[in-house]
């Protein structure tokens, strides 16, 4: 190394000594004479709800697993007694709970037609704290003394035209509207297929049946039987400017048997087949199908009148008393989305 830069080098390491003997001396001095800075103070991200003086505010809104509020629900603070003012939703499912100690808490939301909830909140002093509650209907298994029926589609349009046809044959008598059938509605039937673990078209799926997982969907509904009306569609070019439109009906009879065997047979089959102008919308072409659906179920029906198959499942013997009401709002609900042109 040349002979200036390491002069130079030396230089620099003693004015940095310098520097910091100076900087070490005089620190002391410098500490006494500056002002003390106060420690700040964090307010806890999770505050103990022994806070003193610390009040926050509840409110909330509890629904029940379809979006419909649920009104005259208890709601209540683990822990903190009220006894004479109880905390109740209104018309709307609302409440709400002012005044309330900062901290974490149980929230328990309690109603007789529902299972009770209960999920942890946290309040924080001076603020307001907005919570949702989803209230589910309770899953008991029932008596099996009911029939059940109820479209099935592996698409969302194959499923919109299954349960057209459970419709219909409710409507035209193929399946009579009496106090042992109970029309369903695969959209409310969610809790139930979640406790069994299987989507409905899976559930009643023909070529790969599943005898526990159906047992159970009887228990919780209390079914006997139940009928799968299933529709099958194809659409396909007929010329350049006509489609074929061909749809095939089927209603089946699930049931166990004595020896306790799921056991599935074919009701009824009807197919339809017709061609149309080419350039219909989905709106159009939906339609359609519906009107062969309604035509399949009228002529299945017509084969009926003379020997019904389901006649054991809806008669009463003699002296039998009328089967509970259904613990589920089960009817069928048919809505078709518009399509623009």
């Amino acid at each position: 190394m040349p002979l200036f830069s390491l002069t130079a080098l030396r230089r620099k390491v003693s004015l940095g000594s310098l520097g910091l003997c100076g900087w070490l001396a005089l620190t002391p001095g410098a500490l006494a004479q500056a002002p003390v800075t106060p420690i700040p103070h964090f307010t806890p991200l999770f505050p103990h709800r022994d806070q003193v003086g610390s009040q926050a505010r509840l409110v909330g809104q509890v629904s029940n697993s379809l979006g419909q509020p649920v009104a005259g629900a208890q709601v209540q603070l683990e822990g903190l007694e009220n006894p004479h003012q109880p905390i109740q939703t209104d018309e709307r499912g609302a409440f709400e709970l002012d005044q309330a100690p900062a901290g974490r808490w149980m929230l328990t939301v309690w109603h007789p037609d529902y299972e009770t909830v209960q999920q942890e909140i946290l309040l924080q002093g001076g603020l307001t704290t907005p919570v949702d509650v989803v209230l589910q209907v309770p899953i008991r298994p029932q008596p099996r003394r009911r029939l059940g029926i109820l479209g099935v589609g592996g698409l969302e349009h194959t499923q919109l035209l299954g349960q057209r046809l459970a419709m219909e044959a409710v409507r035209l008598g193929l399946i009579p509207n009496s106090e042992k059938v109970v029309p369903l509605d695969n959209r409310r039937l969610q809790p139930i297929l979640r406790q069994v673990g299987w989507p409905i078209y899976e559930l009643f799926e023909w070529d790969r049946r599943k005898p526990e997982a159906v047992s159970q969907f009887f228990d919780y509904l209390g079914l006997e039987a139940i009928v799968i009306a299933r529709v099958d569609v194809l659409t396909r070019p007929a010329s350049p400017t006509e489609v074929s439109l061909r749809s095939r009906s089927r209603l089946e009879l699930w049931r166990f048997d004595e020896q306790g065997n799921l056991v599935a047979e074919v009701l009824a089959e009807a197919s339809r087949d017709q061609v149309e102008r080419g350039n219909l919308n989905a709106a159009e072409l939906m339609q359609l199908y519906q009107i062969q659906v309604t035509q399949m179920a009228a002529e299945v029906g017509s084969r009926w009148k003379e020997n019904h198959p389901l006649a054991s499942y809806l008669e009463r013997t003699p002296g039998e008393a009328p089967p509970p009401p259904s613990h589920w709002d089960t009817a069928v609900e048919l809505v078709i989305p518009s399509s623009p042109r």
